[in-house]
């Protein structure tokens, strides 16, 4: 795996920058400090384009792939703002919920489906105990949700109130990802 080299994540401090993460994920946003010894990036993250509002990063420098300055962008400027305070305590909980919330999201992961079968499962196991039985999605132990569809109709289970509750949830959530672009019909 090809890892972006601590003088190139250096370069971009106090910059707009873009990293792209070892996930597949890019990461756009300020990198306000870059620590070698622990190999760690924070960034601030615009929550939405043109918004003054932001989330802070923790990133682990060995899952950046490639980083890049972007120029053209000036940072926001940072007058009467400062970096929240944290502690080294505070810093260790945060990275050991990060790494539990990606080993979880690793587990949950199935590379025999597509991206678009993943977000459904994804959205399912937000509100419902869901697992993988190869290519279906078992919801709840009572509902096994069957491919290639992922539809309401394609739902079994011998447990009528469940099957109800799952076929409706699934519908729910399909809709939302067709809206937001992240299931195509």
């Amino acid at each position: 795996k090809v890892m972006a080299t601590p003088q190139q994540i250096k370069a971009c401090e106090g910059k707009v920058m873009l990293a792209k993460m070892a996930t597949g994920e890019d990461i756009k946003g300020v990198l306000h400090v870059f620590d070698a010894s622990s190999h760690t990036l924070i960034v601030s993250v615009a929550t939405e384009a043109g918004s003054a509002m932001k989330h802070w990063s923790l990133v682990r420098g060995e899952h950046v792939t490639s980083i890049q300055a972007h120029p053209e962008e000036p940072p926001p400027p940072v007058e009467g703002e400062d970096a929240p305070v944290a502690t080294v305590d505070t810093v260790k909980k945060r990275e050991k919920r990060a790494i539990e919330k990606a080993a979880d999201d690793a587990r949950n992961t199935n590379p025999k489906v597509t991206n678009q079968v993943q977000n459904i499962y994804n959205a399912l196991r937000k509100t419902m105990p869901c697992e993988w039985n190869d290519t279906d999605i078992i919801v709840m132990g009572l509902v096994t949700i069957h491919g290639p569809d992922y539809t309401p109709e394609s739902c079994e289970g011998s447990d009528e109130g469940s099957l109800s509750r799952v076929r409706k949830v699934l519908d729910g959530e399909r809709k939302k990802l067709m809206v937001s672009g992240e299931l195509l019909a």
